[in-house]
């Protein structure tokens, strides 16, 4: 299967996952939109993604595939699969050990805003 035909099939895999998310949707709403007028760009570019990630997912995968059925499966799960990955990815920032003395140091004026800030 090349990457061009496996990236169709998750793209239609991902817009499979989409609809299935507007019904889910639109049923919790009591069958009216879910959203206001001035809400449906986000909505449209949270869809846009997901038809994205289901047809790149394929498309990496494209060599390891046997047909059309495995890319359009890949596809529609592609943005739980990438989000259960994600999961457990842990972000941890390390401070310096000396930075609650640089932040008391600073002179600060009425409203809270740093004298020093550039």
């Amino acid at each position: 299967m090349s990457w061009w035909e496996a990236a169709s099939w998750g793209l239609a895999g991902g817009l499979a996952a989409g609809v299935l998310a507007l019904m889910t949707a639109l049923k919790a709403a009591g069958f009216k939109w879910p959203w206001k007028r001035e809400e449906i760009w986000p909505r449209l570019c949270f869809y846009g993604c997901g038809l994205f990630l289901g047809a790149l997912v394929t498309a990496a995968a494209h060599s390891q595939m046997s047909g059309a059925w495995p890319a359009f499966v890949i596809g529609a799960g592609a943005p739980a699969t990438i989000r259960g990955l994600l999961s457990g990815v842990e972000v941890d920032i390390k401070l310096p050990a000396d930075l609650p003395e640089a932040l008391e140091s600073k002179p600060a004026n009425e409203e809270g805003i740093s004298e020093n800030a550039g």
